[in-house]
């Protein structure tokens, strides 16, 4: 069977644009709660309450390797703050989501995924946290040395991503319009990325009806992927154009703008680390602040500052979202279908399209999808003035 071609101009649908305030509001509630309050409130109380000192002691005792009782003790504390957040993740995450038609998941997928995640946030806590603590033991100013790596760490990640988490989670597979494909790698040799040489789809459809697409891979093989439920909802203008705001990013080596960014905004988390560390060591009963009992109180510290800095990291965002914005609007040439596909992906993904002014400034990694409409609005009133 032909596939339906999806309208043309897509404009706001207004009922979704109502359910979209009702379910920012729910998650945005959520996601304070499960992903900074619960988490540093755990915190507090593990290290407070002397049980990270006893559960530090305990898995020293049997082991003779520091290291290796290091490693136990994140494993303990990583399942720990799981158990803890999983009601709320699996009612935010599974319940919430289905109850405004945005998850295609089954309850056994969804676990699935939760275990996958859990065994891959395992692998980096463990590997983060032994550089970590090699510094806080080597070196006086150890969170300068250790905001560098964290920058480096997220170079790193952002490039193996495709190769080592995507296929974890997804099924991929080479896209098969071959015009839509022609005309994405076209556009892409033309505006900077020549070594992109595959278009490909991930299954999305198989977690939610949201859409995206990313660049992805290093050196001479690169690719363009797709979510299924992009090719599924938007037109071959609208995918263009999406396409050409990720190869935005791409031209733009906004990945090194980001990690610099990460880099910087993370050494005030890292010296307040520092600082508690040394006067838990005074005040508590921490015996020194490389023993892994203190690991909540940087835990909880970390996320503390970071949600501090957040409206200035996600203020930063916007901006690089936005000069995306503008170098799709030249690549694609097609401010129509820009207009169009930000209203559409604000319909999909239940975005709120206007959110207040103060929400913006701290939840919002994107601008709103008005100001883009309103972005590639201004951009055809100009090209047409010229």
């Amino acid at each position: 069977m032909q596939k339906t071609e999806p309208q043309e101009d897509y404009q706001y649908d207004t009922t979704k644009r109502s359910i979209a305030e009702k379910y920012e509001n729910v998650k945005l509630k959520l996601d304070l709660v499960n992903g900074t309050l619960v988490p540093i409130a755990i915190c507090v109380i593990l290290f407070l309450s002397g049980d990270s000192v006893v559960l530090s002691t305990l898995l020293k005792s049997v082991t003779d390797s520091y290291w290796v009782s290091l490693w136990l003790y994140l494993v303990v504390f990583v399942i720990i703050l799981q158990l803890v957040a999983l009601p709320l993740s699996f009612y935010s995450g599974f319940i919430v989501d289905h109850k405004f038609s945005l998850s295609t998941q089954t309850l056994q997928g969804w676990i699935v995924d939760e275990l996958k995640g859990l065994g891959v946030e395992l692998v980096f806590v463990i590997l983060a946290g032994s550089v970590l603590y090699y510094l806080m033991g080597s070196l006086s100013l150890w969170w300068i040395a250790a905001a560098a790596i964290f920058a480096i760490f997220s170079i790193i990640l952002s490039i193996i991503l495709p190769f080592v988490i995507l296929p974890i989670f997804y099924k991929v597979s080479p896209l098969s319009d071959i015009d839509l494909r022609e005309d994405l790698l076209r556009m892409s040799n033309k505006f900077g990325a020549r070594n992109v040489d595959r278009v490909l789809v991930a299954d999305e459809s198989r977690r939610s009806i949201r859409a995206n697409a990313f660049f992805s891979g290093v050196g001479k093989s690169r690719s363009i992927v797709l979510f299924d439920t992009l090719l599924s909802n938007f037109t071959h203008r609208e995918i263009t154009t999406v396409v050409a705001h990720e190869l935005g990013h791409y031209v733009n080596k906004d990945i090194w703008t980001e990690a610099l960014v990460s880099g910087v905004l993370i050494i005030p988390p890292f010296y307040v680390a520092d600082y508690v560390l040394r006067s838990a060591v005074a005040a508590f009963s921490l015996p020194n602040v490389t023993d892994p009992a203190g690991i909540p109180l940087i835990f909880a510290v970390l996320i503390g500052i970071s949600f501090i800095l957040q409206p200035i990291s996600n203020w930063l965002s916007r901006i690089v979202e936005t000069k995306a914005d503008e170098f799709a609007l030249k690549a694609a040439d097609d401010s129509e279908a820009q207009a169009s596909a930000e209203r559409r992906l604000a319909d999909l993904s239940l975005s709120v399209d206007s959110p207040s002014r103060l929400v913006e400034l701290i939840f919002y990694t994107h601008p709103p999808s008005s100001k883009r409409v309103q972005l590639a609005e201004n951009w055809k009133k100009m090209n047409r003035s010229c």
